[in-house]
């Protein structure tokens, strides 16, 4: 469980020897999987909005890529009023990574 202030959040990076293309599209098609809704404000961003469900309030997600293959994954609670994540934040990107992975795995499998 993570506390924060001024709200929780939390971030993880993996770096991928991929091209930055094949890691976008990755990342697209992993979000459009789980069903969080997103906008790509850079071409190197994204970010997406986790829908509330009946444990907790939406959260906002970002997914940055810095550079060499990096992906970085950030999740926060989306009101301020949110001190205590309950593990969701860690949650909502381990879910993203472990999809992202499926994806290439399934990619470079269909590619041989």
């Amino acid at each position: 469980m993570a506390f924060g202030f001024p709200y929780p959040r939390y971030v993880a990076r993996r770096t991928f020897n991929l091209p930055h293309e094949e890691l976008f599209a990755a990342v697209k098609l992993a979000l459009k999987d789980l069903g969080w809704s997103y906008k790509i404000p850079w071409d190197k961003e994204f970010e997406a909005r986790i829908p509330t469900t009946n444990w907790s309030w939406h959260h906002e997600f970002k997914v940055r890529f810095p550079s060499g293959g990096a992906v970085e994954a950030e999740s926060q609670s989306a009101y301020q009023e949110m001190f205590f994540d309950f593990g969701r934040n860690r949650k909502n990107v381990g879910a993203f990574f472990a999809r992202v992975e499926q994806i290439l795995e399934r990619s470079s499998r269909d590619n041989s």
